[in-house]
């Protein structure tokens, strides 16, 4: 990706990372996951971090009935609910690998994951089940406070690495 070290600089840590990742993540919006996969495997081990990452959270951040269906759809898909854990993991982030795992913990006690050849899950789920929704609204409000310093923490490593991820303009 190419940017001039001007912006580079000015950006703070929080809106860097998504800066590096949005060229490449937003021209796959709505493509085949075969297309997306071959475009994730195409990155370094540390864009796969960002990607990983920003796929889930900029969906996941929305509320607390998209944290739960965007949770229960990675989770049906193990390939993907592992590598977003692995990556983090990989980055040093344990609270939310450890929110993660809290939160697989809650789907499998309601009845998750659900193959994802038959996935029906529905963000309005929760409405149906006053257990399910008290521990979803307990798990986003942890969620919205662990990927801000997570944004933070990936941020902060593109700008002591920014080889990695960035080609500064002449």
């Amino acid at each position: 990706m190419s940017m001039d070290s001007q912006s580079f600089k000015s950006l703070d840590a929080i809106d860097l990372g998504w800066a590096c990742m949005a060229p490449i993540m937003e021209p796959l919006r709505g493509k085949n996951p075969a297309v997306k996969s071959k475009a994730y495997s195409e990155l370094t081990s540390s864009q796969q971090r960002l990607f990983m990452f920003y796929a889930f959270y900029n969906h996941a951040v929305k509320s607390a009935p998209e944290f739960y269906w965007w949770s229960a759809y990675y989770l049906a898909q193990p390939k993907l609910w592992s590598e977003l854990g692995t990556r983090l993991g990989d980055a040093g982030s344990e609270d939310f690998v450890r929110l993660l795992k809290e939160t697989e913990e809650v789907l499998r006690r309601h009845n998750h994951p659900r193959s994802f050849d038959t996935f029906d899950a529905s963000p309005e789920d929760i409405q149906q089940d006053a257990l399910l929704k008290q521990s979803i609204l307990s798990l986003y409000a942890a969620f919205c406070e662990v990927t801000c310093v997570v944004r933070k923490e990936l941020g902060e490593y593109v700008r002591n690495h920014p080889e990695e991820f960035v080609q500064f303009e002449r």
